[in-house]
């Protein structure tokens, strides 16, 4: 579509082909933490890494209650979203464990995608790393420390409504899948 789309614009293949890798540019790491993420699970799956570490997780948290477990995945992907804003390269790296995760101490898997959602959508309004954030701060001119500074307060409440949110997710049985 996008070289019919040059085409139609009346490129030539040289601007077709400058304006792919201008798109592609943009979207190489997000990519390149997909596949990265994808052979760590890889490995973890392969070398039998990883039903040790659900299990010591499942240990671990399956003690401490469903509401405090829920509650950890959420803050966890919520610190994660901080340094990878790509909703995509999250699921990627965090789903493969969660997910097993939350079947092995007992909660749903609608649960543990809310939690994911709210962890990846809140911190999206504050994290440097979001090419979208710092480029509309920069149209409208406004520094990121103040955008943070006006912020904060109402991120710390879109956080602890999103928990609250969470908390009959675990109490209330959800089936499907």
């Amino acid at each position: 579509m996008g070289i019919f789309a040059g085409f139609a614009n009346n490129e030539n293949a040289d601007g077709i082909i400058a304006q792919f890798m201008v798109g592609a540019k943009d979207m190489l790491p997000a990519a390149l933490v997909v596949g990265l993420a994808g052979g760590i699970i890889q490995i973890l799956q392969a070398g039998h890494i990883i039903d040790p570490i659900l299990h010591g997780l499942a240990s671990l948290m399956g003690s401490a209650g469903k509401v405090v477990s829920i509650s950890s995945m959420y803050f966890i992907q919520t610190v994660i979203n901080i340094i990878i804003p790509s909703g995509s390269a999250k699921a990627a790296l965090t789903m493969p464990i969660m997910a097993p995760f939350s079947d092995v101490i007992g909660i749903s898997r609608q649960a543990t995608v809310l939690a994911f959602q709210f962890g990846d959508g809140f911190t999206n309004m504050i994290t440097p790393t979001s090419g979208v954030l710092m480029g509309a701060l920069g149209l409208a001119r406004i520094p990121y420390e103040l955008w943070v500074k006006f912020f904060f307060k109402i991120l710390l409440f879109f956080i602890l409504v999103g928990l609250l949110l969470l908390i009959p997710t675990v109490l209330i049985p959800l089936h499907g899948f």
